[in-house]
């Protein structure tokens, strides 16, 4: 067990169990804590406990030095579609070569998609009409 208050060590035998009336329920170390946990004092503003010595970190500088972190270094990998050759290239183009770059691809697309609709009109000139009569509807309600 640890004690509330302190955070020091109570070993078998010791130390003193607060329960409240919320049935909550404290270990105490000895009286001296006692005092301060009834005065409600907070652990983190006093100086010997041990939540105080984490907080300010006292006594840890020997033990834990922080390692140093290394800089992650950017790498560019080719993505499905796109080797790295290309992704540079595209990421070094100037502005106005990329306008012109993506003018150049709309009409193209516009193009392909104007034969598309052409070719689309002829197969559909080529095919057999059905009958454009409107039907009427034999015997029944309505």
């Amino acid at each position: 067990e640890s004690c509330y208050f302190s955070g020091f060590r109570i070993h078998p035998g010791h130390g003193k169990k607060i329960v409240k009336n919320d049935s909550k329920q404290y270990w105490i170390i000895n009286t001296k804590i006692e005092k301060h946990f009834w005065d409600k004092k907070n652990p983190r503003k006093v100086p010997w406990t041990m939540v105080f010595r984490k907080i300010h970190k006292k006594g840890l500088s020997e033990d834990t030095k922080r390692k140093k972190t290394r800089k992650q270094q950017k790498v560019t990998r080719a993505i499905v579609g796109a080797s790295v050759e290309m992704i540079t290239k595209k990421r070094t183009m100037k502005p106005e070569q990329r306008k012109s770059a993506r003018e150049a691809a709309l009409r193209k697309a516009k193009e392909e998609r104007k034969k598309a609709q052409a070719s689309k009109k002829t197969a559909a000139s080529n095919a057999p009409r059905k009958d454009q009569r409107q039907k009427v509807q034999k015997g029944g309600k309505g």
